[in-house]
């Protein structure tokens, strides 16, 4: 009771003081009775059911009250004679229509109608979002369309569901789409940021019994021309040669020749982002090798998705051949040979999924 009164006497020592009050905010506005300062909350004005609102005695010109049950939740005034809703010009969007989703390997894609009403403000993107896994993919756009959602699970079933966003906000979730199977990734197939040519078997290092692994390579060069060492001959210990052995490579010559990604091939290698992964390494002799056996497989499938073909130039493993030299493999005539790690020749990253 003693707290109480003192802050009763406080408001009405500021209310008889100051001709306005401010909350947050030492000088108030010489127009307004009470000024809100605030950056992280809004005015909630006070809330009721149509019934409590219908009760009010005698209410005054102005009132403002919010009813919760009224149409999905109304603001409503008083305006001296009756009352009346308060109209939204620009609202969040209305949901989308759903289409029929289709699944490829680790991706599907998830067609869209937009909604009949975009709120008053025109919509600047979509969103879908699977399920399970909550994995997203995102379209700026105000119309129709569909969206590629990546990174799913082979073998698992996804559900999706289509949210729009304007200006005021997010709308609902379209109704749930169809159910989708995203199938196992084969020799050829544009996954994971490029194009998949080695899958993993029994006795190689990345298998998995029951499940598929393999190599990707990357849809374009890294480099048509950068040195194996990073200006210094060292030995650093990446001599590996098989399948399943070039980001242990790569991962021992940056320890050894360091971070200074765009300065040596497997640093290079290492900084690529292609499909949004920052996993690829530079190949190890023998991945380099697959590359050249499947190198019209890895030209059609980067062809077709906005890469290139091998250029018919050598290009640098991750094995090296003591301090001095390491391999490379000619990805055209299949010729491969120890070279001066301080020579220039071509780089394509790979990764393992």
């Amino acid at each position: 009771m003693k707290n109480i009164c003192t802050l009763l006497a406080a408001v009405l020592l500021t209310t008889t003081t100051y001709a306005q009050i401010g909350i947050n905010n030492e000088n108030p506005d010489a127009s307004a009775a009470l000024d809100i300062t605030s950056t992280t909350g809004g005015l909630l004005v006070p809330r009721m059911t149509n019934a409590q609102r219908q009760a009010i005695s005698s209410p005054a010109a102005g009132l403002q009250v919010f009813v919760t049950d009224f149409e999905g939740g109304r603001f409503m005034f008083y305006d001296g004679t009756e009352w009346g809703t308060l109209s939204f010009t620009e609202k969040r969007p209305e949901a989308p229509t759903i289409g029929t989703a289709t699944a490829i390997s680790g991706e599907a894609t998830v067609p869209f109608t937009a909604p009949s009403s975009d709120g008053g403000s025109a919509i600047t993107s979509y969103t879908a979002t699977s399920s399970p896994g909550d994995f997203t993919g995102t379209i700026s756009q105000s119309g129709s369309g569909s969206i590629i959602v990546s990174g799913l699970t082979s073998g698992t079933a996804y559900t999706f569901t289509v949210t729009a966003t304007n200006a005021i906000g997010t709308s609902l979730a379209s109704a749930v789409s169809n159910s989708v199977v995203t199938p196992q990734p084969q020799l050829g197939d544009f996954y994971g940021g490029g194009v998949v040519f080695k899958l993993f078997h029994a006795g190689q290092i990345g298998y998995v019994e029951g499940e598929t692994h393999g190599l990707i390579a990357a849809v374009q060069d890294q480099s048509s021309g950068i040195q194996w060492y990073n200006d210094s001959y060292v030995t650093t210990g990446a001599t590996e040669t098989a399948i399943g052995t070039g980001s242990a490579n790569t991962d021992a010559i940056i320890s050894v020749q360091g971070p200074t990604e765009t300065s040596y091939a497997a640093g290079l290698a290492r900084a690529n982002t292609g499909g949004g992964y920052t996993d690829w390494f530079l190949p190890s002799k023998a991945e380099l090798n697959k590359m050249w056996l499947e190198r019209e497989t890895i030209n059609t499938t980067a062809s077709a998705n906005g890469g290139s073909n091998f250029s018919s130039n050598w290009y640098w493993s991750s094995t090296e051949s003591g301090s001095s030299y390491a391999w490379i493999h000619h990805l055209s005539d299949g010729g491969t040979q120890v070279l001066d790690k301080s020579y220039s020749v071509w780089v394509r990253a790979v990764r393992a999924f």
